[in-house]
């Protein structure tokens, strides 16, 4: 019987955050996995590889469908946001607020840990406001040959890593759309997914902006313990990848 493990990266530089990533693998890949993870980020002064045996692994059959979005600028990246947001229910306004808190930052000043959930009365209603809520415990079956097919379509590891994010997050029933900026600064593509589709918007932010986060948008019923325990703590690997546009 196959035996998986989920391996996840967190590294930080004086305090900051600066490099994750998560993989679902055979415990005899393990090796190879920790040393590619251990390799990812380029500068930190404190590494953390956590390793743990999954016991009950579920399967979505396929990713979200991809399509990417070119625009001149940021702009107008977030104005093709709102429509698609505004076509799964989101009301105009309540997505600009919340937009436009995600490209400010926190009242503190820092990113927000996690993502906010905001129902579609424009209620936030994560447990924790600081800390938010992730999506983790995720992969995809054979991230190799899904790794190939979409770098041959000129996407990059990033994709690979925000698609399957995306597909788990969606996949749950109360979840209706979210919305994703990089806090990296350089990285100024971004996404927001429905549930059939991921759409990759370049760009979505402004170059340099330090400010990054999610906010996934739920219906005004949502199970939100439901929520949290689907998204942090049950595990999936994705089988096949869904249609590249």
């Amino acid at each position: 019987m196959k035996e998986y493990f989920s391996v996840k990266m967190r590294a930080s530089l004086q305090g900051r955050h600066v490099s994750g990533a998560e993989r679902i693998v055979l415990k005899e890949d393990l090796p190879t996995v920790i040393s590619q993870l251990s390799q990812r980020p380029k500068e930190y002064d404190s590494l953390n590889i956590k390793v743990e045996k999954i016991n009950d692994l579920n399967y979505i059959e396929k990713s979200l469908n991809v399509k990417t979005i070119n625009v001149k600028d940021w702009i107008e990246g977030n104005k093709v946001a709102v429509e698609i947001l505004q076509n799964q229910g989101v009301d105009k306004k309540i997505a600009e607020k919340y937009i436009n808190l995600i490209h400010q930052g926190a009242v503190n000043g820092e990113n927000m840990r996690g993502a906010m959930i905001v129902n579609l009365s424009g209620e936030r209603v994560e447990k924790d406001k600081t800390r938010g809520i992730r999506t983790v415990n995720i992969d995809f079956e054979d991230r190799k040959a899904i790794t190939e097919l979409l770098k041959e379509k000129g996407y990059t590891e990033r994709t690979v890593d925000a698609l399957a994010l995306a597909t788990k997050t969606l996949n749950h029933p109360d979840i209706v759309a979210e919305y994703c900026i990089s806090d990296d600064p350089s990285y100024t593509t971004g996404y927001v997914a429905t549930k059939t589709t991921y759409y990759r918007i370049n760009p979505l932010k402004q170059l340099s902006n330090e400010k990054g986060g999610r906010i996934y948008f739920v219906k005004d019923t949502a199970n939100i313990e439901d929520i949290y325990q689907y998204l942090e703590s049950e595990a999936f690997l994705i089988k096949q990848l869904g249609d590249l546009q």
